[in-house]
C-alpha cells in the first residue's frame, strides 16, 4: 500500500491598524502595524521548531500577509510564494469603513444579514462567498500539485483561510463566516493520500499559544 502525506500549517496575518480599528480591509492593502510584526515573529519562532521542518511558504499579496510570511520564511531561509488567490474576501465599498459608518450609509440590515445568513448577501460591489472560496480552492490545489508531501505554511487572512477549513471538514460555503481567526493565528490541516484515495483531517484550528507567552 502507498501513502503520502501533507501539513498546511495555516497562518493569519498578524494584526493592523485597521483591524484594532474595527475597519473592514478586504483588498485593501494595509500593512502590519508595530503588534502586527512582533506577532509575526512569535509564530514565525513557533513554525521554526516544528517537525519535520517547513518546506515551503506561501502568502496572499496583500502586505500584512507578505510581511507575515516574509518573517516566517527568513528564519528557515526559504523565498516566499506570493499569490493574489489567498487574498481576503473583496469586501467592495464596505472596504475601510466599520459597522458605524455601515449603518449610516443605511446598509445596517445589509451588514447583519451578511453576517449572519451569508449566501447570497455581500457587500455593495463586493465578491461572493462562493467566489473567495472557488479562488482559495484554487490555490489549495495548486499548492498541493507543487508539495504533493511534505509541511507547507500558508498565510492569508481571516475570511477567506476558513474556507479550507470549511473544506477540509467537507463543512457548506455558508459555515465560512460561523467562526472567528485570530491575528497570528495558527490551524493545521493534514491531507493523507493512499492509494489515490485523499482524507483530510483539522488538527487545531486557531491556536495563539505562541502569543501568550
Amino acid at each position: 500500500m502507498s501513502s503520502e502525506a501533507q501539513r498546511l500549517y495555516i497562518v493569519r496575518h498578524g494584526v493592523t491598524d485597521w483591524n484594532q480599528a474595527m475597519r473592514m480591509q478586504g483588498h485593501s492593502d494595509v500593512p502590519l502595524n508595530d503588534e502586527g510584526h512582533v506577532q509575526a515573529e512569535r509564530i514565525a519562532a513557533r513554525l521554526a521548531a516544528v517537525n519535520p521542518p517547513i518546506d515551503s511558504v506561501w502568502t496572499s499579496d496583500l502586505t500584512r500577509a507578505r510581511q507575515t510570511a516574509e518573517a516566517i520564511a527568513a528564519p528557515m531561509n526559504l523565498p516566499v510564494r506570493v499569490t493574489p488567490l489567498l487574498r481576503e474576501i473583496m469586501l467592495g465599498d464596505w472596504e475601510g469603513l466599520n459597522q458605524q459608518d455601515i449603518e449610516a450609509r443605511g446598509e445596517g440590515d445589509l451588514l447583519k444579514q451578511y453576517r449572519t445568513s451569508p449566501h447570497g448577501a455581500r457587500p455593495p460591489r463586493g465578491e461572493t462567498l462562493e467566489a473567495a472560496w472557488n479562488r482559495m480552492m484554487l490555490a489549495r490545489d495548486q499548492i498541493g500539485s507543487e508539495y504533493p508531501t511534505g509541511a507547507v505554511v500558508v498565510v492569508g487572512h481571516g475570511g477567506t483561510l476558513r474556507a479550507l477549513l470549511c473544506s477540509a471538514l467537507e463543512a457548506p460555503v455558508t459555515s465560512m463566516l460561523r467562526f472567528s481567526l485570530g491575528n497570528a493565528s495558527l490551524s493545521i490541516i493534514d491531507e493523507t493520500r493512499s492509494n489515490g484515495v485523499l482524507v483530510r483531517r483539522v488538527v487545531s484550528v486557531n491556536d495563539v499559544a505562541h502569543l501568550l507567552c
